[in-house]
């Protein structure tokens, strides 16, 4: 049985409250969820599917990643992404990378086509370059709190933190998951979070489960929390709701925040998180499609 789980970001999400944000988010989820399942149920593997899905999140510019992405304090955009597939533990991620249009083409690159997991910057961007990635140009990128309530919004870039990911199972059994952000908002040059952290921020296997995550990124590393929530189900025997439940309160207990979606072995989604909001959309197994935002 298919399912597939995506996420926009977790965060003080009610600050869009009457700007037209919320209701363009939750249907562009809905219709994207939908779109993604079909993907499943026509055979499309897992891997394929979860790279489809934060493609298009990151496209949209309503989240912060791909083209919604913000500068940092140097003035650039720095964005990182992961993914991870659950048959052979196979994973590739970048950080710091300004010009790829879609970060999480990339991360696959790394991936596929290179011994490595994690490659960061400029010679992230020149394996794009080889293998014919698309690159844009800095007026490319409008920020998403910019498009939503204008210039005048000044709230701490340690209140507003995005992410996009995926989470999906598909028909043979195999589990994968990737995830994409551009950071805090309005964080230090150099700064990376949990997302290119195989095991803090996205982390699948086989049989057991898929998680991507978004939040503060220094507490998912912090907490390894990703593959904690797999851990907890593989050696513990708990569902992945409650791992994720569990893991999520250790993030809190820390002093951190936000939210995670994870897949099960048989297609059970968890979505859980400590913020105001989150968006997500969801297809488990049993053909049940949620989606929320606040």
């Amino acid at each position: 049985m298919t399912s597939i789980a995506i996420h926009g970001g977790a965060g003080n999400l009610d600050k869009y409250i009457g700007t037209g944000r919320l209701e363009e988010a939750e249907l562009f989820l809905n219709h994207t969820i939908q779109e993604l399942h079909k993907q499943l149920e026509s055979g499309a593997s897992a891997l394929d599917v979860v790279t489809n899905a934060v493609v298009l999140l990151e496209d949209i510019g309503y989240f912060h990643a791909g083209k919604g992405t913000c500068v940092t304090t140097n003035g650039r955009v720095e964005m990182d992404a992961s993914i991870m597939e659950g048959a052979q533990a196979n994973a590739g991620s970048v950080a710091v990378v300004s010009s790829v249009r879609n970060p999480i083409r990339l991360a696959r690159l790394v991936m596929e086509q290179t011994p490595h997991v994690l490659l960061v910057g400029q010679p992230a961007e020149a394996l794009a370059e080889m293998h014919g990635l698309e690159f844009v140009q800095p007026d490319y990128f409008v920020p998403c709190d910019v498009a939503a309530v204008g210039n005048a919004q000044t709230t701490s870039a340690w209140n507003n933190h995005g992410t996009v990911g995926a989470v999906a199972r598909d028909k043979a059994g195999n589990v994968a998951a990737a995830t994409s952000t551009g950071g805090t908002l309005h964080k230090a040059a150099g700064r990376v979070g949990d997302t290119p952290i195989i095991g803090a921020g996205t982390f699948a296997r086989n049989n057991v489960g898929a998680v991507s995550c978004t939040g503060y990124g220094e507490y998912f590393i912090r907490t390894s929390a990703a593959s904690a929530v797999v851990h907890r189900v593989e050696l513990l025997g708990e569902s992945i709701g409650a791992a994720a439940g569990a893991v999520l309160s250790e993030v809190s207990a820390i002093g951190g925040s936000g939210g995670m979606i994870a897949i099960g072995s048989r297609g059970e989604v968890a979505m859980p998180y400590s913020t105001p909001g989150m968006y997500r959309a969801s297809i488990d197994a049993w053909g049940k499609k949620t989606v929320g935002i606040l």
